[in-house]
C-alpha cells in the first residue's frame, strides 16, 4: 500500500465513475481499475461496490477511506512544511517578552507573521526584569521586546529599535500604608517600610538601580504575579508597570504613591531587540519590519 493508491481512492470517492476518476488523475480507465483491484487484494476486502451504476464504497471501504483521508491530509501538510523549510523559513521562532511590557499592541504583528508562515512554530516566553534580554544575549531567543535604557548598550551585542513606551508606578495597598500613622508626604517615609523588589540578576545588572528609591527592608520576588500577590497581601510597597495593576488601581485595592520629590511615574522606552550575531530568518524579519515600520 502506498500514497499513490490512496490518492486514487480519493479520486474515486469524489467521482461518479471510474472513467471520471481516471480523467481527474490523467490515467486510463483500465490502469485505474487495475490499481484499485490491486489495493483491494492487498487489503483483503472489497473497497468499491461495482454492482451499481455509480461507484459506491462498501461498509468496509467507507471506514478504510475515512482513515486514508487522515493520511492524505498529513501528507499534504508534510509537503507544505517541506516547501516552507526549503524557502529558508525558520522551523521555530523564539520570542522573549519582558513582563513590564504590555504586549497587546504588538500581538497583531506576530499574528500576521503566523498567518504568513503557518508552519513556523512560535515559542513565546514572558520573562521578569531583563531576563528577556539575558536570553537574547545568550542566543536563547531570536527577538526580545523589553524595556530599554541607554546603559544596556554596554551589556550585550544588541541592536534595538524603539517601538513604544511603558510606565512604572509606585504602589501599595491602603492597609499597608496605615502603619505610617498618617499621610505619606515624603519619600523618606517609604525608605523605612518593606519594599518589594525583583530577585533577578539578568545581565549581571541590578535593575533596582534604575529606581529612584531603595528601602533597607526588602522582600524579593521572582515574577510579576508574585509581586502583585505580595502587594495585595500588604507585604510591602513596590514599583510595577501600569498595565499590570490597572484593575487594582481602578478598584482601590492598590493606590499610587506620590510623595514629595518622588516622580509620579517613571516612563521608559520599549524596544524590539535582536542579537547582532544572529541572522534573522523570514519570519523574524517579518515581525521586525512590521513593528519598526511606524
Amino acid at each position: 500500500m502506498n500514497l499513490t493508491q490512496l490518492y486514487i481512492l480519493d479520486a474515486v470517492a469524489s467521482s461518479e465513475s471510474l472513467l471520471q476518476a481516471a480523467v481527474k488523475l490523467h490515467k486510463t480507465q483500465p490502469a485505474l481499475s487495475m490499481a484499485l483491484k490491486k489495493l483491494e487484494q492487498e487489503c483483503g476486502f472489497t473497497i468499491v461496490d461495482r454492482s451499481q451504476y455509480r461507484l459506491q464504497f462498501t461498509e468496509a471501504g467507507r471506514r478504510f477511506y475515512q482513515q486514508a483521508q487522515q493520511l492524505l491530509h498529513q501528507s499534504a501538510q508534510l509537503k507544505s512544511l517541506a516547501q516552507h523549510l526549503s524557502r529558508g523559513a525558520e522551523a521555530s521562532l523564539r520570542l522573549a517578552f519582558d513582563e513590564a511590557v504590555d504586549l497587546q499592541p504588538y500581538m497583531a504583528a506576530i499574528r500576521q507573521a503566523q498567518q504568513q508562515f503557518p508552519h513556523t512554530e512560535l515559542l513565546l516566553s514572558c520573562d521578569y526584569r531583563l531576563q528577556a534580554l539575558e536570553k537574547l544575549k545568550n542566543q536563547q531567543a531570536d527577538l526580545a521586546i523589553s524595556p530599554w535604557y541607554p546603559v544596556f548598550i554596554s551589556l550585550g551585542d544588541f541592536e534595538a529599535v524603539a517601538i513604544g513606551s511603558f510606565d512604572i508606578l509606585c504602589v501599595a495597598t491602603p492597609e499597608f500604608l496605615k502603619q505610617l500613622g498618617g499621610p505619606l508626604t515624603h519619600q523618606a517615609q517609604l525608605a523605612e517600610l518593606p519594599q518589594l523588589v525583583a530577585n533577578s540578576e539578568a545581565l549581571n545588572f541590578d535593575s533596582g538601580k534604575l529606581l529612584p528609591l531603595q528601602s533597607a527592608r526588602r522582600v524579593k520576588v521572582n515574577n510579576s504575579l508574585c509581586m502583585k500577590q505580595a502587594l495585595l497581601a500588604h507585604l510591602g510597597w513596590g514599583m510595577v508597570a501600569r498595565h499590570q495593576v490597572a484593575d487594582e488601581l481602578a478598584s482601590g485595592a492598590l493606590v499610587q504613591l506620590k510623595p514629595v520629590e518622588f516622580p509620579k511615574f517613571i516612563q521608559g522606552e520599549v524596544h524590539l531587540v535582536r542579537h547582532k550575531d544572529q541572522l534573522l530568518g523570514p519570519v523574524a524579519k517579518s515581525i521586525w519590519q512590521q513593528l519598526t515600520a511606524s
